[in-house]
């Protein structure tokens, strides 16, 4: 399969990097109208097409990685030689149905990725449309594996699915520079305090992610009577920290259904 990206930015170029390494560079076409990111695209290796008709000719799956207000121009100029390729976006807010009726097929895959892309370690919501078979919907969520995690979700979903995974690496980053903030407060460097941090959280994460279970059937195991970490968590709770991650998930994905409405 050969996958044309349109946009170049960092998104775009994102995706291009994460395919390149299932496909191949040379299987990767890249069109954009700002000279300076076509120039960018060539120095990283990838094939630059002239103009966006060549590149949906020479495509099997063409992927949207403009701005959303963009799409309707690109598919607009696009349509006419869609013919049977696949159509993908990750342009935000713009759903199957509006992809369909832009471009005038159903074979539309819409994905919706975090900025964590961009090192192949994505969550990716995927949503299709009715005109691609079961066995494209498993070719197309093989190819995108190498850019990071898949679900399949109904659209429904998408809204909360930003505000959990599309905003959760920045409410994440906030927890990570409060723990190497404290880390400072006690004696180390803002550099050590954050290596260190890192470190925890990407442990943390593998052991539950491998060895499984409930987040709060570790923090029993971690938490020794009378100890440390108890104190800590007692802290948390009168603070209400789980209600305020929650409300902030709550607000972020409201906030994602106003801005679409």
């Amino acid at each position: 399969m050969r996958v044309g990206v349109v946009g170049f930015g960092n998104m775009g170029s994102a995706f291009a990097e994460g395919l390149s390494k299932r496909i191949g560079k040379e299987r990767v076409l890249v069109f954009d109208i700002d000279p300076a990111k076509r120039d960018l695209a060539v120095g990283m290796g990838f094939p630059v097409a002239s103009d966006l008709i060549f590149l949906v000719r020479e495509s099997d799956l063409v992927l949207l990685a403009v701005k959303p207000k963009d799409v309707k121009g690109v598919l607009e100029t696009i349509k006419e030689d869609l013919g049977g390729k696949i159509l993908g976006s990750v342009a935000a807010g713009v759903d199957t149905k509006t992809l369909k009726e832009l471009s005038g097929t159903d074979r539309v895959v819409r994905l919706m990725p975090n900025i964590n892309v961009k090192v192949g370690k994505g969550t990716i919501a995927v949503a299709f449309g009715e005109g691609i078979s079961e066995e494209e919907k498993g070719k197309v969520m093989d190819l995108f594996s190498s850019c990071g995690t898949l679900y399949t979700l109904p659209e429904s979903l998408f809204d909360a699915f930003t505000a959990l995974a599309g905003s959760g690496p920045a409410f994440v980053m906030v927890f990570i520079d409060a723990l190497a903030m404290a880390g400072v407060r006690e004696g180390f460097t803002y550099d050590q305090a954050l290596r260190i941090t890192l470190d925890t959280v990407l442990g943390t994460a593998d052991l539950l992610k491998n060895l499984g279970g409930n987040p709060s059937e570790w923090v029993t195991k971690v938490t020794s009577p009378g100890g440390t970490t108890v104190e800590g968590i007692k802290v948390l709770e009168e603070r209400g920290f789980r209600g305020a991650v929650m409300e902030c998930v709550g607000k972020a994905s409201e906030k994602a259904r106003r801005l679409k409405a």
